[in-house]
């Protein structure tokens, strides 16, 4: 009993301890003459695939504060990360980390001067023993590269506790969102710009939609048929306060199968489609 007991406060101190761990990242990115020293870091689950498990980590190291918790949230993760800059001289280096602890690529956005760059393979990644809910490791190409004439640099550091998208499961045909997105499918199809127009939330396609220029219209209608399924199956979903995230596939109207992620967002208690994420699937 003594030893179950002692085995049990150990686990909950290590848990406390992980939990209690302070984030960690430092070291720089040089492309060319802009530079930045990793400051801040914060690390999100990147929840994209139809498989939840299939989740990557995004590490995202820079030289100004970033809130985890809006890039979790976010659609289009990367996005967040970018607003997130402001208008200042600023950057940030995102190191995606794959599920297997394999490096997915790096990527390097400054603003002011303007700059980014794309690197996978190169230089030497590693991951340390990190806690449950942590990553930590480090990323170094410590000889310069050369990118058509200018040559860069990095030493990556970091240890911090990873973020996951905010949200419940949703019910296994989607919900209310489902069938807003089943509303929506059907009204593309068959061309009906009188539904599209109460269905569509407030995104690039809505003024579109809603233009009063009727050749402008057809045109959003077009773009919409040419990557939206004729008819969609859920794959699963998530609700998260007013937002919902779909995973869909189906086939368009040239039988090309796709399958991603769609938006949705409550609005007057009726559900919007905001944007999707399709991509087209060899099979």
């Amino acid at each position: 009993m003594r030893a179950t007991r002692f085995g049990f406060g150990v686990a909950l101190l290590c848990a406390a301890l992980a939990a209690g761990a302070a984030d960690r990242g430092g070291g720089h990115f040089r492309k060319g003459e802009v530079r930045i020293e990793v400051k801040h870091v914060i690390a999100v689950a990147v929840d994209e695939e139809p498989d939840p498990s299939a989740a990557r980590t995004y590490v995202y190291l820079s030289d100004v504060p970033m809130d985890a918790g809006k890039v979790a949230a976010a659609f289009q993760a990367t996005t967040a990360a970018e607003q997130q800059l402001g208008e200042a001289s600023a950057g940030y280096v995102r190191v995606c980390i794959d599920t297997d602890g394999s490096e997915c690529g790096l990527y390097f956005s400054h603003n002011n001067p303007n700059a980014s760059f794309n690197s996978s393979g190169y230089g030497e990644f590693k991951l340390e023993a990190a806690p449950g809910g942590r990553v930590a490791g480090r990323w170094v190409l410590a000889e310069p590269g050369d990118f058509f004439g200018e040559t860069y640099d990095f030493d990556l550091r970091f240890d911090v506790a990873v973020t996951p998208p905010p949200g419940t499961p949703l019910p296994a045909d989607g919900g209310e969102p489902g069938k807003a997105y089943h509303a929506w499918v059907a009204a593309v199809a068959k061309g009906d710009l009188g539904v599209l127009r109460t269905l569509v939330g407030d995104d690039y396609n809505a003024w579109r939609l809603k233009s009063e220029d009727q050749d402008d219209a057809r045109a959003a209608l077009k773009d919409l048929r040419d990557g939206t399924p004729v008819q969609a199956r859920i794959l699963r979903g998530r609700l998260d306060g007013d937002a919902a995230v779909l995973w869909v596939e189906g086939r368009d109207r040239d039988e090309i199968l796709r399958r991603g992620r769609v938006l949705l967002r409550q609005v007057d208690g009726g559900w919007r489609y905001l944007q999707s994420s399709l991509e087209s699937v060899d099979e």
